[in-house]
């Protein structure tokens, strides 16, 4: 198992430069106590511009976008600048590419948010066929045209930098992830058996399209922080993580409903609730541990854990202490995990998790929201 950091950047209240300082002393404190890769959020600026930045302040760490939402850019464009950032990173950089779930972004743009994924998909042919291509092309298509198209720089990366496609709530994505060979990122609000039911997906689907079963992957998110104690560790966190969840109900509701207990609505979670059940993992470094290895066995096995990061999470010494402690006592006993060697089997736990049958209350409280 591979270890990362998910750099969500979302600090409420804070300028927006402090926010990118504050993420990019996460991103190279990951590098300095020896995880693996960051991936960093793209909000209202592309994730590029501050993995450039942080490529010349780490020395190790494999630095994604996660995700670049396709349809905004012109593949060339796209392809262009990965390529750009292949270098200046020498060699560490990796494509996430998305949908993207903001309908105004698009509209931003003069873009039909309807025609979001078609046009994602469009994007990415046109960007594998540039990577692929031995002379200039052109292309005549549905969303984007060109003539003479080429790639300067060529990627450093051969035959292009990896590619990485979010998963969030569509089997097809988990498909198109399989068939290109690409990795698959998840998000840490999805279920457990949500994401069961992708891994095994994703499996089959490699298997038929003639690839390797290759569950390693798949990276899955999760909210982990380590203390001295659970006690400690719990109370560090409590603050935080109580404005953390009064932000996201109003912020990103559609991300939370998987968290919903059962029966409830969005205004029952509560940071206790999230502890208890094994939602967020928060402990000292023997729990931390033993809810990572259930979660793996029920998840049925991933390549990369990320640490959900780029959110204000206790304080910044404390967030610095939590991912030394991770790399130093719980990512060593992690390390030996090997889903594509000895693929574990889920236990009880996973038939006996809750999926969430949403109530009339909870219909009517979604569909303020605007979420189906």
């Amino acid at each position: 198992m591979k270890f990362g950091i998910f750099s969500n950047s979302r600090r409420p209240g804070k300028p927006q430069h402090e926010i990118w300082e504050n993420d990019l002393h996460e991103i190279e404190t990951a590098d300095q106590v020896g995880f693996d890769e960051a991936w960093i959020s793209e909000h209202d600026s592309p994730a590029e511009l501050i993995i450039c930045k942080a490529a010349a302040m780490t020395e190790n760490i494999k630095l994604g976008t996660a995700v670049r939402p396709l349809a905004y850019y012109h593949p060339l464009q796209v392809a262009t600048e990965a390529n750009a950032c292949d270098h200046l990173t020498n060699g560490r950089y990796r494509l996430g590419i998305g949908f993207g779930f903001y309908a105004a972004q698009m509209e931003r743009r003069g873009l039909d948010f309807a025609k979001t994924r078609e046009m994602m998909h469009a994007s990415i042919d046109l960007i594998l066929k540039l990577w692929n291509a031995k002379e200039p092309i052109d292309y005549d298509g549905p969303f984007w045209k060109g003539k003479a198209m080429e790639l300067r720089p060529k990627s450093l990366q051969q035959p292009h930098p990896p590619v990485a496609v979010a998963a969030g709530n569509t089997i097809g994505t988990v498909e198109l992830a399989a068939r290109n060979g690409f990795q698959m990122l998840t998000g840490d609000f999805i279920s457990v058996k949500r994401l069961n039911k992708f891994n095994t997906h994703l499996a089959e689907s490699q298997a038929a399209a003639g690839r390797p079963v290759e569950r390693s992957k798949m990276a899955c998110t999760r909210v982990i922080y380590v203390g001295e104690s659970d006690k400690q560790a719990r109370e560090e966190m409590r603050d935080s993580y109580e404005r953390t969840i009064a932000w996201e109900k109003v912020n990103t509701p559609h991300h939370q409903v998987d968290r919903i207990p059962p029966g409830g609505t969005l205004d029952d979670i509560t940071y206790d609730y999230l502890v208890d059940s094994g939602n967020l993992f928060i402990g000292g470094p023997d729990t931390v541990t033993k809810k990572i290895e259930e979660f793996y066995e029920d998840v049925g096995g991933f390549g990369l854990l990320m640490l959900h990061a780029g959110r204000d999470y206790a304080t910044r010494e404390k967030r610095d202490r939590s991912l030394k402690l991770f790399m130093d006592e719980v990512a060593p006993r992690l390390r030996k995990l090997d889903c594509d060697k000895n693929p574990p089997k889920p236990s009880d736990r996973l038939r006996d998790a809750y999926d969430n049958e949403r109530s009339p209350e909870l219909h009517a409280q979604l569909a303020r929201y605007k979420i189906a």
